[in-house]
């Protein structure tokens, strides 16, 4: 092999790569858990399988809403760095650009990764294709805090497709196992809780459910769409826990084939 770059995909949910995170300094080897409205800086470890040497590779940086269908078109970069990796090397990269994370739509936004060099180029391609492209990783993960057992979460779903096409959105518990690089800030959020169990969930953008919504009667875990070619679909949850915390994702489906995805956990506010 000559040069073969990769950033990992997270498993089972390749939205959750567990090499892409978020430090508050640059010098930080600790991840943190980003805020809106302060300045952070992206990192990503980064893979040459191949036996030649990759010198001054490139990798780019960028966010986007938390979203499935998002290309280098709609993407922001937030900046790009390089790196060179001997054969089987592999190094943690930094972003010097500080990100800013906006929340936008009251949602959090996801981070993508991308590495390439002129021996091993990106495919000839406006989208990212993640899960089928070892150069590009995403990292689609948010941490709420419930009020009295309640949360609510904005995000956006896209059509990368330029077909009209029906999807299908699903929110269920998965466990927080599943979840493969815990942050020593989140771990400091769950240190002494206990993994709870979703209790009610809807599609809505209802942030509190009045006398008429009550939450027992809020069973609805999927919505159905249909969304025109690049088009894009604003989409809520609202819901109540049971316990400390859990563990959600949301996952958009096209036919029954996974299109994308974002990671939740949902902590109990219990003050």
């Amino acid at each position: 092999m000559a040069i073969e770059l990769e950033i990992r995909d997270g498993s089972p949910h390749w939205y959750l790569s567990p090499d892409i995170w978020v430090v508050k300094e640059p010098e930080d080897l600790i991840e943190s858990v980003p805020v809106a409205g302060m300045p952070f800086f992206v990192k990503a470890k980064v893979k040459n399988h191949g036996t030649t040497n990759a010198t001054n590779a490139t990798v780019k940086f960028y966010w986007a809403n938390p979203s499935t269908g998002v290309n280098r078109n709609t993407a922001i970069l937030i900046g790009q760095s390089f790196i060179s990796l001997d054969g089987a090397g592999e190094a943690d990269v930094l972003c010097l650009t500080p990100w800013v994370p906006e929340y936008v739509n009251n949602g959090h936004e996801c981070l993508i990764v991308e590495v390439f060099h002129s021996s091993d180029p990106l495919p000839g391609t406006v989208d990212f294709n993640v899960p089928t492209d070892r150069h590009v990783a995403q990292k689609n993960l948010s941490v709420l805090m419930a009020f009295r057992s309640m949360f609510h979460m904005n995000f956006e779903m896209h059509n990368g497709s330029r077909k009209k096409a029906k999807f299908n959105a699903k929110v269920e518990q998965v466990s927080i196992k599943e979840l493969q690089n815990i942050s020593p800030d989140l771990k400091e959020k769950l240190k002494g809780k206990k993994e709870g169990k979703l209790k009610n969930v809807d599609f809505t953008n209802e942030r509190c459910m009045d006398k008429t919504r009550e939450f027992s009667k809020c069973k609805n875990n999927s919505e159905e769409f249909t969304l025109n070619g690049f088009g894009k679909k604003p989409l809520a949850i609202t819901g109540n826990i049971e316990g400390d915390y859990v563990f959600l994702v949301v996952t958009q489906y096209h036919k029954n084939v996974e299109m994308g995805g974002l990671g939740i956990v949902v902590i109990n506010d219990k003050d």
